[in-house]
């Protein structure tokens, strides 16, 4: 019965650990929220600037990195942070019965899961200046629907004296589960920490009539969005983001330090551009993710690096003259023989790779030196064949 559970364990931790972190940090937020508010002026004063200053700071590392994906979320969270303040000090106590909020708390819902869902694109480019505009419109949308007395909300007689109404907590809590679902399966850095902060918020709405409530929750959610965006660009520039194997940046480093023997192989994907051609780019990164699992599951202790898109290099430290060409061989077979299932199309899909094979001679310098005589005897073979694996 242990070992039952054991493994179960171990099985469910793996798909946790990218929750810990933000998770700790929401359980701190409720627990300071819980036991000592309401907090003195100047406490709320310092979290109110800390809010700002994680959320501009976030915007700057995405400018720094020129990666938007995370960016609209931030500035959806700013506006809310802003707005809810400003409607606060144009209505009082009663501003979450005003149009105008019921509107906020809508459209703010309605963005965020949108933009939770939105691919990474450059941070500078016409995409950034298009959903900035979105945004533009959407609360331009809000505005003329509160001064019409028009609200974005299912109407109910009940007056729960909280900042959100029934329709806010169905909308908050549908859209949670929608990037919770979401996050649980992909199990992404920036996703994960994106559901914890959208939850902070949502807390932070449901909260808002008390100032204690708002600053804290809204400053959560801002800094794990931070620390998620932090880890996010550490990840990218040292993973693959499709595959999560080292990149070429992590090939270069790691590859300084290895043993006198060693093996290295390189397996490209045949006919990858046609794949690009007769599938969109997600099909493809799913492709590449069954190709790398398959790869892995063959050799869970070689280091596997993919520093281009066609290409994987796998390094077999301490091996043998002759192991690490059947090594690369079998898993050329294994992909061979393999079926790769994608929803778009019905029948299995059937892949081939080509690959080489070049072991640590003294005369070699580097591993870049390893590296190059198997590229070229791969590059030689492909003009003729494919499917075929060849030793340099």
């Amino acid at each position: 019965m242990l070992k039952k559970y054991t493994r179960y364990l171990r099985e469910i931790f793996p798909l946790m650990r990218h929750s810990w972190l933000p998770a700790c940090i929401l359980l701190i937020a409720v627990c300071l929220f819980m036991f000592l508010s309401p907090f003195e002026p100047i406490v709320k004063q310092t979290l109110h600037v800390l809010f700002y200053f994680f959320s501009i700071s976030s915007i700057i590392l995405l400018a720094k990195n020129n990666c938007n994906q995370p960016l609209f979320f931030v500035i959806c969270t700013i506006i809310s942070y802003m707005l809810i303040n400003y409607l606060k000090h144009i209505y009082g106590i009663i501003y979450y019965t005003s149009p105008a909020y019921y509107n906020l708390t809508f459209l703010i819902c309605a963005g965020m899961l949108f933009f939770y869902f939105l691919p990474n694109r450059p941070f500078f480019s016409h995409d950034t200046l298009k959903f900035i505009t979105l945004i533009m419109l959407g609360f331009f949308l809000g505005e003329v629907l509160s001064r019409t007395n028009i609200k974005l909300n299912i109407p109910t007689s009940t007056n729960f004296g909280i900042g959100l109404q029934i329709f806010g907590i169905f909308l908050f809590t549908c859209a949670f589960f929608t990037m919770l679902l979401h996050a649980s399966i992909f199990n992404n850095i920036l996703n994960v920490g994106l559901t914890y902060s959208f939850i902070s918020i949502a807390i932070g709405f449901y909260l808002s009539p008390q100032p204690s409530g708002l600053v804290t929750f809204f400053t959560c959610g801002a800094f794990i969005s931070f620390i998620c965006i932090i880890q996010h660009l550490i990840f990218i520039k040292h993973k693959d983001i499709s595959t999560g194997f080292g990149n070429a940046y992590t090939f270069s480093q790691k590859t300084k330090k290895l043993p006198l023997k060693y093996g290295l192989g390189i397996i490209c994907i045949d006919d990858y551009k046609h794949l690009l051609q007769a599938f969109r780019k997600k099909e493809v990164c799913n492709i590449m993710q069954m190709i790398s699992k398959k790869i892995f599951s063959l050799e869970p202790e070689a280091q596997i690096y993919r520093c281009t898109p066609d290409e994987f290099i796998i390094i077999f430290p301490n091996a043998e003259k002759g192991t690490s060409f059947a090594k690369v061989d079998e898993i050329r077979r294994q992909i061979a023989a393999s079926d790769f299932i994608l929803n778009k199309i019905k029948k299995p899909l059937k892949i081939t790779v080509s690959c080489s094979v070049a072991d640590k001679k003294r005369s070699d310098s580097n591993v870049n030196s390893v590296f190059i005589r198997a590229h070229r005897v791969l590059q030689k073979t492909y003009k003729f064949t494919q499917n075929i694996t060849s030793k340099a």
